[in-house]
């Protein structure tokens, strides 16, 4: 079983990405993901102790799914939260995939889905993060 948060599929198989960088509120994973799956480091989806920034802000879980829609067909579904505080910043996500890069970003100061849709399905290989 994976992703006890509810936040995009639920039976995903896990897949293992190792710590290339980490900083207080900063970092790197490196891995490599193809749709359908789940972000995992030593087995454990629960990434709240490692993708984390100031005040507060981490994501509990990824995954990497693909969506039917017209010209979307990938989706990544991040559960986490930004800075605690108004106007405290945002956890900038970076999602490295053989196809291109993508990016989020949490702002809301208690844990959320969030979402993006995009174009490709290639595999994903890095997840860079930064705080502000």
């Amino acid at each position: 079983m994976s992703n006890p948060t509810g936040c995009g599929a639920i039976d995903l198989p896990l897949v293992n990405f190792t710590i290339a960088e980490q900083g207080p509120t900063s970092g790197k994973l490196v891995g490599n993901a193809a749709i359908n799956s789940q972000v995992a480091i030593d087995g454990n989806p629960d990434l709240s102790k490692v993708i984390v920034g100031s005040s507060g802000a981490c994501v509990l879980s990824i995954t990497y799914q693909s969506f039917s829609g017209i010209a979307r067909k990938g989706e990544v579904y991040v559960f986490g939260q930004g800075p605690k505080g108004t106007g405290s910043g945002t956890l900038h996500m970076t999602f490295k995939m053989t196809g291109g890069d993508h990016t989020l970003g949490l702002t809301s100061s208690s844990p959320e889905c969030h979402n993006d849709k995009f174009e490709d399905q290639s595999n994903m290989i890095a997840i860079e993060w930064t705080c502000d």
